[in-house]
């Protein structure tokens, strides 16, 4: 069985997490911090948000908005309904069902599959795409052993196929270290099939 539910979740819960792991990328952190720098705000709200707060929730989804477009611009542009959130908890098997969206590097990386076991391998063999460097990959693989990786989100219409939404890089690392994402977290968002068809047909 692909996802262990363990327990409902929220969009505020989701976008919390979003930005976490945004905050906590050496490849996107900056503009993070420039939106909250210009917004007046600082990384607490993220590093230790409060969900219960209304407030921070609204706030934090004026940050995501200026910084993702979401819930329906730039990344998040024909991003489906989410009628529900789950927590769910991942065994190494689930890898296979995981896929990255449609963007060149990625497609790229993984040989036009958008599987992260498939980019594992490319990353394996040394080559690197558009000139970018593989060695935060292998540096996570490394740092892995000590720390404990923020849960990745995704999104799915079939339960078969989960698109990644937050995670590429950490997805990527644990397909290079399978063992170590038995065991670890996600968020799953669940939508329609007519509306995964706008946003990635890919997923049907």
């Amino acid at each position: 069985m692909i996802l262990e539910k363990l327990r409902d979740s929220s969009e505020d819960e989701m976008i919390l997490t979003f930005l976490k792991g945004e905050l906590n990328s050496i490849r996107f952190d900056k503009k993070l911090r420039q939106i909250l720098y210009q917004l007046k705000l600082d990384t607490n709200i993220i590093f230790n948000g409060n969900l219960d707060s209304k407030e921070e929730n609204n706030l934090r989804k004026k940050i995501i908005k200026e910084y993702r477009g979401y819930p329906n611009k730039e990344l998040f542009g024909n991003f489906p309904y989410i009628h529900k959130w789950e927590f769910v908890k991942f065994n190494r098997n689930d890898l296979e069902k995981l896929f990255y969206i449609d963007y060149d590097y990625w497609n790229k990386l993984s040989k036009g599959t958008s599987k992260p076991k498939i980019a594992a391998s490319t990353i394996a063999d040394g080559v690197e795409i558009f000139g970018v460097s593989n060695e935060p990959f292998i540096t996570g693989t490394k740092i892995i052993d000590t720390i404990s990786f923020p849960p990745i989100i995704l999104i799915t219409c079939n339960n078969k196929k989960f698109l990644i939404i937050e995670g590429h890089s950490r997805a990527t690392i644990y397909a290079m270290r399978p063992d170590k994402f038995e065991g670890t977290f996600g968020f799953i968002g669940y939508c329609s099939i007519e509306d995964m068809k706008k946003y990635d047909s890919r997923m049907l």
